[in-house]
């Protein structure tokens, strides 16, 4: 397991460079926007660490001086501060489907307030799952993975790999007729049995087929078999051409799914809610505290200081609904996502999402403004919690002080809860989005305010709608029972890509199942590619299409193509 690997024993600088700090902050600023539209576009992002430390080595690998793995790991990890963030976009967008939506100042007090929250319950996390626990961290090993190979080996082919496929995939999403120049096609119809008109096609995006590589095959697999089913059901929909408009069954299976997953893994649920009453103080093993006890109780005063008069002034939340939000959505659901995410790779923040709702609704929340609320926290406290805490894990293997990745991940919340609201606000006025259709198809977004709606109570359900949850949901739950069993795991496609493949359009779904093909089978397997080059080329693709994607408005607004 990885968690018992050696620790570097090579002595750390005595501080921290400007180099990473300067390039950390660039660097998370700009995956935040990047994976703004990326999640409202396909429901999943890479969180950034990967990304964060490619490009720093890109950039400094012909500098006089060399680059070290504890630059490395401050730039991955905020890199990866800026990147998760870019999830928050969903509760704004939700906001936004159900009623009248935030302000930019709203916006980003809400993810100021919800990131220290977070922040404040790292310092847990870590003692729990990393300095008590003996867990696998499957993200923190490809990380610290591509560090070592990068600052040991030097690949210097790997910059050159990446300013490549950067360039081509801008190239290709400016170019395309999605509200680009209109030179190249943005999907291509699949002309068999008359499928086309139930939304059959390839999309050629290159986030969906270079993030087919960090995702597995499984998953791929499991976006072909989503695809197919939307494509069974389309003549029985009320919008045949477009499937996955219809959102009811693609929400029941992610629900129903995601709460299987945890109830079927319950001894990880267990022995997180056991282990909350082990920690008292300070850990006597801990050779590297994050924080001092003072300036930790400080942090922790200024954290609830702010969230409450944030919440209570600015979005009319109840002192007692906010006190909730902070114990479950704070703690306890990070808890439980954090070290689902250490043990099996797979962070259940959205169906946490909607769990708190649940949990909000309950507190006296359930109103749809009030209730999303809760989501609003999973997706803020998460994005610090859970990534700074596995962060911490190949932060620590590679002997890099906890406190610098503390306090160089501080430094990113502001200005990426800022750039969070503006490119929310830039993407809202250049794209139509809706529950009903809209031009994004934001899975998770249309998840989370369909669930608001539904404790509000102020929106019927279409027909038929309550049927096709609760079929969807019933097939669910016995798949992940069946897909946990290990003799049939390797053969079942992961219910995670089935799930997400039921709420994005057909041509998306059968995109990632190709990046699959292309990615673990011709190049991987036919062509020996290292998995290294692989890295680069996915992160390539995904920095690209997010690229190419925040372009396309300000080149419509400057006339250069059109609207």
């Amino acid at each position: 397991m990885i968690a018992s690997r050696p620790v570097n024993t090579t002595a750390p600088p005595q501080q921290p460079s400007l180099r990473p700090l300067i390039a950390g902050f660039v660097l998370a600023v700009l995956l935040r926007g990047i994976n703004s539209y990326l999640t409202l576009s396909f429901g999943v992002i890479e969180e950034g660490p990967t990304i964060a430390a490619l490009f720093f080595f890109a950039f400094f690998f012909l500098s006089k001086t060399a680059i070290t793995s504890p630059e490395m790991v401050i730039v991955a990890t905020m890199g990866s501060a800026g990147g998760s963030l870019g999830f928050i976009s969903n509760f704004y967008a939700a906001k936004a489907m159900t009623g009248t939506p935030y302000t930019v100042f709203e916006m980003a007090g809400f993810a100021v307030v919800t990131s220290l929250i977070g922040l404040v319950f790292v310092i847990p996390l870590r003692d729990l799952l990393i300095l008590r626990e003996n867990l696998p961290w499957p993200g923190s090993k490809a990380t610290a993975s591509v560090i070592e190979a990068l600052v040991e080996k030097g690949d210097p082919k790997q910059p050159y790999y990446l300013v490549a496929s950067v360039l081509a995939c801008i190239a290709y999403v400016v170019l395309n007729n999605d509200g680009g120049f209109g030179i190249v096609p943005e999907s291509t119809e699949i002309p068999l049995l008359g499928l086309a008109a139930y939304g059959a096609a390839v999309a050629w995006s290159p986030f969906a087929i270079g993030g087919a590589f960090l995702m597995g095959m499984r998953t791929c697999i499991g976006f072909l078999v989503g695809g197919c089913i939307l494509l069974i059901m389309a003549p029985h929909l009320p919008t045949p051409a477009a499937p996955h408009r219809y959102v009811w069954p693609g929400i029941g299976f992610l629900v129903s799914t995601g709460i299987t997953l945890m109830l079927v893994n319950w001894r990880v649920v267990v022995s997180s809610v056991k282990s909350l009453v082990s920690i008292r103080g300070s850990n006597p093993d801990d050779d590297d505290p994050v924080l001092r006890p003072r300036t930790y109780l400080i942090f922790i005063a200024v954290a609830l200081v702010a969230t409450s008069l944030f919440s209570s002034l600015a979005l009319g939340l109840n002192l007692l609904l906010v006190l909730v939000l902070v114990v479950v959505g704070g703690f306890l659901q990070n808890v439980i996502a954090t070290r689902a995410a250490a043990q099996t790779a797979f962070n259940p923040a959205r169906v946490m999402g909607v769990l708190l709702q649940g949990v909000t609704a309950m507190a006296g929340g359930s109103s749809a403004a009030t209730n999303l609320a809760g989501a609003g926290f999973v997706a803020g406290s998460g994005a610090q919690a859970g990534n700074l805490t596995g962060d911490m894990a190949y932060g620590r293997w590679l002997k890099v002080p906890s406190r610098w990745q503390f306090w160089a991940q501080t430094l990113t919340i502001v200005p990426c809860a800022v750039v969070s609201a503006y490119v929310f606000e830039w993407i809202s006025k250049t794209k139509t989005i809706a529950l009903d259709g809209g031009d994004l198809p934001a899975p998770v977004a249309k998840m989370w305010a369909a669930t608001a709606l539904i404790f509000d109570g102020s929106t019927p359900m279409p027909p038929g709608a309550m049927k096709a949850m609760a079929i969807a949901a019933a097939v669910g739950v016995v798949y992940v029972v069946l897909e946990e069993n290990q003799k049939l795991h390797k053969y079942l496609p992961s219910s995670v890509g089935i799930g997400i493949a039921l709420v994005l359009p057909v041509a998306y779904d059968f995109a990632f199942f190709l990046g699959g093909l292309v990615f673990w089978g011709l190049l991987g397997k036919g062509f020996k590619v290292k998995d290294l080059t692989l890295t680069t080329l996915a992160v390539g693709a995904i920095v690209g299409e997010g690229l190419g994607g925040v372009m396309k408005p300000v080149l419509q607004m400057l006339k250069v193509i059109k609207g």
